[in-house]
């Protein structure tokens, strides 16, 4: 398979620390009255203080060394089925409950992997999230942030896409600097799928994690 396969090639590079952040959890065990935007925050102030309390005298941390730790909560909190149902798209249906349950494990094992392989450190820097806004429209909600510091780069906005499951609110979308990862892998899904048969679009995946990890 070419290398570039399954790549967020929308997505600039030098975010880098910033895209794995993004793809934290963004939720807590809470009822269906907390508001999004309190849940969000809540969320990502948890991941950024574990990053944060392995810093030592400024120095850099190595993300790989606490992957255990920040995999336990991802697998947690984020909606990787839905997430994956609406990457795959229309060939979701057409897939034995079998199948659809592999290619959840193989797509959440691909995101993850990728986020991880291409944030080896975590800088330690002067970062901060900002949260600007929340819409509501029945059990989905819009929350948007903005981080600012990261590296003296230009302020990166990131926006959350939640819907309302077992009374939690839980991510399914991750948007940044107006590109979705949903809509980018429905894509290349979609492409593969044009040529190749299902099997061949697993074996791909499998692939790509072998490669990553």
């Amino acid at each position: 398979m070419k290398r570039n396969d399954f790549q967020l090639k929308l997505w600039p590079l030098a975010v880098g620390c910033v895209c794995f952040l993004a793809l934290m959890p963004i939720t807590q065990q809470a009822g269906a009255s907390t508001r999004p935007k309190a849940v969000v925050e809540t969320g990502m102030e948890r991941v950024l203080g574990l990053l944060r309390s392995k810093c030592t005298n400024g120095q850099s941390v190595a993300v790989r060394q606490h992957r255990a730790e920040i995999e336990k909560i991802v697998l947690e909190y984020f909606d990787f089925q839905e997430m994956a149902m609406r990457s795959l798209g229309p060939s979701w249906r057409q897939q034995t409950p079998g199948k659809q349950q592999e290619f959840t494990q193989l797509f959440q094992d691909m995101i993850f992997n990728t986020y991880i392989d291409r944030v080896d450190t975590y800088t330690c820097s002067n970062e901060k999230v900002l949260y600007e806004d929340e819409s509501l429209d029945g059990n989905h909600a819009v929350v948007k942030t903005r981080i600012t510091g990261y590296k003296g780069s230009k302020d990166i906005p990131i926006e959350y896409r939640l819907r309302l499951k077992d009374n939690d609110w839980k991510t399914y979308d991750v948007v940044i600097e107006g590109v979705s990862l949903v809509n980018n892998y429905r894509q290349q899904f979609a492409s593969i799928l044009n040529r190749e048969p299902f099997e061949a679009l697993l074996k791909r995946m499998r692939d790509k994690n072998t490669e990553l990890k």
